[in-house]
């Protein structure tokens, strides 16, 4: 469609409003223009999208391709070097790149996971699902971080919700999870992202309203109610929406996405001289692109999300619930990352939370080795990883005859060392590859907590460890079955880990 027809669309998109009509209806009067203005917008990205060979086709922007009935792993979508968004997404994941403790990313790319037909239990050396999973708090908030901590968002909560529901997995602790959400209402039915913040905002209102809908809240219900009378009192004189005081096409694209998880005809919000759909399409530039405010630029951004819109408004069915159709049944196929660690392992989730902050890694073969030893320098390589001191990497230590300056683990070494958490078996030996035992795990995370002078303190010690590992009981550091005289195995070590992350927050330690 050529921008001066676009006129003609909205005088009969206009002219559709005046009937109660069904949107099905709506959508068979208008499927032919609405789907080359969508083609138009997705015309665009690509022409973008290809001048970085695609890496950025992942996450958000595959859903987008989803919902048009494209896939980011088509030819369109690949280099002729067979490169696209979701092998550049898996590799930077497999480096620790673009990646970081925030739940957001991880919910993020577990929906660019599902839009690519990837298992999300296994991609790019990452549990994406249970990633979420384990962000969740007992008040049934989705935290700020995938170690479970940070209240101060209430877009990883939103997000999670959905992205679990898109991957057709049960949302746990659902009563409280809507609980949460409800209890972030405003007075007159907003929300806001950052929590503590009491003004509303149209886009995340409308975020809310799709994890509501997720979570099983029915239209009639009070929280949703209060939420679509929001949206609809703060609708522009032109039909669309503002973000931070701007009408923009974004916030449409937003609010058509909440309307049609409650079956509601985007077109029927009419407000002045336009509704919802044909606000979004006065934003459209002559390259077929969108800007973000009516006559700037093309951007890509408000682009995608409109095309987004537009492809599920076509539908009458937002790409949340075409996924959860989708994926709802079939998430018990989905395979684990190491086929020895499988979910039904007592530790699998503490482990798998190791392996997706990228503190550890499998072995070469594929497997993790849940039950094999743990060696000093792969503790000292957990313990640099864990703590985030690979900025510290890079000096290597001389001090231990049996740690040769070219060692893979000698930087590692010199790092916990020089923090005093791991000590040498004497003043000239650290012996590396012995492995580690269960006392002697409690003492180094007991000096990781900065509690190595209460351990020391403790009275009537028969052993070195005896303070070390009461301190350790004490933290809840102990892992099932604790032995301090028997080797910890790499899952009671992922185990014990886990546990020094909670104490530590406990202790008001930053991670």
């Amino acid at each position: 469609m050529k921008r001066s027809n676009t006129s003609k669309w909205l005088v009969s998109a206009l002219a559709m409003t005046l009937f109660a009509a069904p949107l099905s209806t709506a959508q068979a009067a208008t499927t032919a223009e609405l789907t080359t203005v969508r083609d138009g917008a997705i015309n665009y990205m690509h022409g973008k999208l290809v001048q970085n060979n695609f890496r950025y086709v992942m996450d958000w922007p595959a859903l987008t391709l989803y919902a048009a009935g494209q896939s980011p792993t088509s030819a369109r979508w690949t280099t002729s070097a067979g490169q696209n968004g979701v092998t550049w997404r898996e590799e930077d994941l497999k480096k620790n790149l673009n990646i970081t403790d925030a739940t957001t990313d991880f919910e993020s790319t577990l929906l660019g996971a599902l839009a690519a037909g990837k298992n999300p239990r296994a991609y790019g050396r990452r549990d994406l699902v249970q990633a979420v999973l384990s962000s969740q708090q007992d008040n049934g908030k989705f935290a700020d971080t995938i170690y479970g901590f940070g209240d101060e968002l209430l877009n990883p909560h939103i997000y999670g919700i959905i992205a679990l529901y898109a991957a057709g997995v049960e949302i746990p602790n659902q009563q409280k999870a809507a609980d949460y959400l409800l209890s972030k209402q405003h007075g007159d039915g907003g929300f806001n992202w950052a929590l503590g913040n009491d003004r509303s905002n149209p886009d995340v209102t409308a975020m809310a309203l799709i994890a509501m809908k997720a979570l099983g809240l029915q239209q009639s219900h009070v929280g949703v109610q209060k939420a679509l009378t929001y949206l609809k009192q703060n609708q522009s004189d032109l039909g669309g929406f503002k973000n931070e005081g701007i009408e923009n096409p974004d916030s449409s694209a937003i609010v058509t996405e909440a309307l049609l998880m409650y079956d509601i005809d985007p077109i029927s919000w009419k407000k002045g001289s336009g509704d919802v759909i044909s606000n979004m399409l006065t934003y459209r530039n002559a390259d077929g692109a969108f800007g973000y405010t009516k006559g700037s630029a093309s951007n890509i951004l408000a682009t995608q999300n409109v095309a987004l819109a537009l492809s599920d408004f076509i539908k009458g069915e937002s790409v949340y619930e075409q996924l959860h159709h989708q994926y709802a049944g079939q998430s018990g196929a989905w395979k684990p990352l190491f086929a020895d660690l499988p979910f039904s392992h007592p530790y699998y989730e503490e482990n798998i939370e190791l392996v997706n902050l990228g503190v550890v890694v499998g072995h070469p073969t594929g497997l993790y080795g849940p039950n094999d030893n743990v060696s000093r320098e792969q503790f000292s390589t957990i313990m640099v990883n864990g703590l985030h001191l690979q900025d510290q990497l890079g000096p290597k230590i001389t001090k231990f005859r049996d740690v040769k300056t070219d060692r893979w683990s000698n930087p590692y070494i010199q790092v916990a060392f020089k923090n005093k958490f791991i000590i040498g078996t004497s003043d000239s030996t650290f012996d590396p590859g012995g492995n580690v035992t269960g006392a002697q795990v409690m003492a180094i995370l007991v000096r990781m907590l900065g509690l190595e002078s209460d351990a020391l303190a403790r009275p009537n010690q028969k052993n070195w460890y005896d303070g070390h590992i009461q301190v350790a009981n004490e933290q809840g550091l102990w892992y099932p079955g604790f032995d301090p005289k028997k080797n910890a195995s790499r899952a009671e070590v992922g185990y014990a880990f886990i546990r020094f992350y909670e104490a530590e927050y406990k202790k008001g330690a930053s991670i």
